[in-house]
């Protein structure tokens, strides 16, 4: 199971985002010098500081991830397996709420295993039929 941390740290990534980048695009308050923001979110995504409902407003709005998916996460970290677990990919954690999008047509991303999306690890294809021995 992937924790609630973990999930905010790929769908960063997956954003292109460094904590620097994140740090500069979020505001606490108390208001926290840009370091201090760093170590903060850095303690976000190792599941050591909590994650309010405000602390989840503001990074929305720094990068994309789904709240659903990370509520889900959160709740499966408190009750265990009783809460049924999001799908998401371990490589970018999208998920069915928050899919990749390709930019060139707008088509979203699938599964190519119980894991990971087809944007990360293409779906494997059929091997081709190889030619048949023609011996006459």
């Amino acid at each position: 199971m992937l924790s609630p941390g973990t999930y905010l740290k790929l769908r960063r990534q997956a954003a292109g985002l460094s904590i620097e980048d994140v740090a500069a695009m979020v505001h606490t308050a108390p208001r926290l010098g840009e370091i201090d923001r760093c170590g903060w979110i850095a303690r976000l995504e190792s599941d050591v500081a909590a994650l309010s409902p405000d602390v989840i407003a503001a990074l929305s709005d720094a990068f994309r991830f789904s709240r659903r998916v990370l509520i889900q996460l959160i709740d499966a970290r408190s009750y265990g397996d009783a809460i049924d677990q999001p799908q998401i990919c371990i490589i970018c954690g999208c998920s069915n709420q928050d899919p990749c999008v390709e930019e060139r047509d707008n088509s979203c991303c699938d599964w190519s295993t119980p894991d990971s999306c087809t944007a990360c690890a293409p779906a494997p294809t059929a091997s081709p039929t190889p030619p048949a021995n023609k011996e006459a």
